[in-house]
């Protein structure tokens, strides 16, 4: 009977040891911590059911706003952050606050803060939203480079280097470190981010309307090539009234108004914002 004791113990001792991790990595992806809001991921070409924009496109445009070169201040409204453009290790905005709108979940101190007139704006959108029936939440706002760097070196524990630097971008290169821009859904999605948010009421009136408080749709449909992200109707990117009417407009994206060209090895791998590893 005491070795059967034992042998039952020893056995229940290695379930634990085996499937406790594993519960709880599914139980940190499937949102209790909101971790996936954190994720920056390649996205695959394949998966995208939309049309890809040929780059070489020509377009219309009106306005006579003339393209500078490739803003790189930190501090400004309509600095270019991407796979290629970083940010200082040691950059936090200096006017971080935290806007008084809907945050779906349990969220750090941390993920709620802006920019102070990009916070301002939203309130003002989010409010006017509501005016017309619609509920919006924000999910996922500033994101520091400490933050990035644990989520990138998490997926480098689980996964290897070379696997996390096909997916994942490194630390100082996500657009929330900059403190402009904010994942938001809605309550039918469960806060989930999803492409379906913008074929939601709330999806398209955010679409016909953020550039008045001077938002854009960062990563829009078509422009996955040229973005190097994925469609992602939730990831709003605050630049100003101004350049947001003269972009939505002109239907260009930063990429496109400062004349960037990606390397090759950019265009090969496109980077989604939200997806997790599994």
């Amino acid at each position: 009977m005491k070795k059967l004791l034992m042998l039952v113990f020893g056995i229940v001792v290695l379930f634990l040891i085996i499937y406790i991790p594993f519960f709880a990595d599914k139980d940190s992806a499937s949102g209790n911590e909101n971790e996936e809001y954190e994720y920056e991921y390649y996205y695959n070409d394949s998966s995208n059911g939309g049309e890809i924009m040929d780059e070489t496109q020509s377009q219309t445009v009106s306005g006579d706003m003339s393209a500078p070169g490739i803003d790189v201040n930190p501090d400004s409204y309509t600095v270019f952050v991407n796979k290629e453009y970083g940010l200082p290790e040691d950059y936090v905005p200096d006017d971080l606050m935290v806007p008084d709108i809907r945050f779906y979940g349990g969220f750090s101190e941390e993920k709620s803060y802006m920019r102070k007139d990009a916070g301002l704006a939203l309130e003002k959108m989010f409010s006017d939203a509501e005016k017309e029936g619609m509920i919006l939440y924000g999910i996922s706002g500033y994101r520091s480079y400490e933050r990035q760097k644990e989520i990138y070196s998490k997926n480098v524990t689980m996964h290897g280097s070379t696997e996390t630097n096909k997916v994942s971008a490194e630390p100082g290169h996500s657009e929330h470190q900059t403190g402009l821009t904010i994942d938001i859904s809605i309550a039918e999605l469960t806060g989930s981010l999803l492409e379906e948010f913008g074929n939601t009421e709330e999806g398209i009136w955010v679409k016909e309307n953020c550039s008045k408080y001077g938002y854009i749709i960062r990563y829009p449909k078509n422009k996955e090539k040229v973005t190097g992200y994925s469609y992602e109707p939730w990831h709003l990117r605050y630049v100003g009234p101004e350049m947001a009417e003269y972009l939505t407009e002109n239907k260009l994206t930063l990429e496109e108004y400062f004349n960037y060209i990606p390397i090759s090895a950019y265009t090969d791998s496109i980077i989604s914002d939200v997806q997790i590893i599994p």
